[in-house]
């Protein structure tokens, strides 16, 4: 509520009686690879890792979702196509699902909740955008200091793991980043 000041409380007891609380474990999918998206939800607590598999196999990590965001695959649901993502939970995760199909026309009833769906479209496009900025960096070095003055929520809350996956470098190579940076921090200390 206070992330979307706009709704009104009618309009969230009316979200209210087409969501529903789900306790997701760590490691469970709330999106599979291959499944048609018909849910979206806001992230209650816990933390999610939005996942491809690149041509090898391997997994490449291309979003977090943390508590207040909000989990969908939009190009899923939209083209009713098999969805190329997973959205995985990376801890005990407790969410607010809701059935897409049922929300989809209260934006025509309800001008507010339209302005929220354009928004959190807008904040998804802005971290996919963030995202390709941070790849186009072109050492681990550099991919990992901009998340370190930028986004120190992911190197506080994530694996090292599951930050090279996010940085689609090596768990080695963002190590010795890491090393690198703590190294430099010391000696201007000194």
């Amino acid at each position: 509520m206070k992330k979307y000041p706009v709704v009104t409380p009618e309009e969230w007891l009316l979200l209210d009686s087409i969501a529903a609380v789900k306790h997701i474990r760590k490691g469970e999918s709330f999106l599979r690879y291959g499944k048609v998206a018909r849910y979206s939800a806001f992230v209650l607590s816990g933390m999610f890792k939005f996942s491809i598999l690149d041509d090898e196999g391997n997994e490449k990590i291309v979003r977090f979702g943390f508590a207040d965001d909000f989990l969908a695959n939009c190009e899923s649901y939209n083209k009713k196509a098999p969805s190329a993502v997973s959205i995985t939970a990376m801890e005990d995760a407790v969410i607010l699902r809701i059935n897409i199909k049922k929300l989809q026309p209260l934006y025509d009833l309800h001008m507010n909740l339209l302005h929220v769906n354009l928004q959190l479209f807008q904040e998804m496009t802005e971290q996919q955008s963030e995202h390709q900025y941070i790849l186009s960096l072109k050492t681990p070095l550099q991919r990992y200091r901009f998340l370190l003055e930028r986004r120190p929520a992911i190197i506080q809350k994530i694996s090292l793991t599951n930050i090279a996956r996010y940085l689609y470098t090596s768990r080695e190579a963002l190590s010795r980043a890491r090393l690198f940076l703590l190294d430099q921090s010391r000696n201007f200390c000194d």
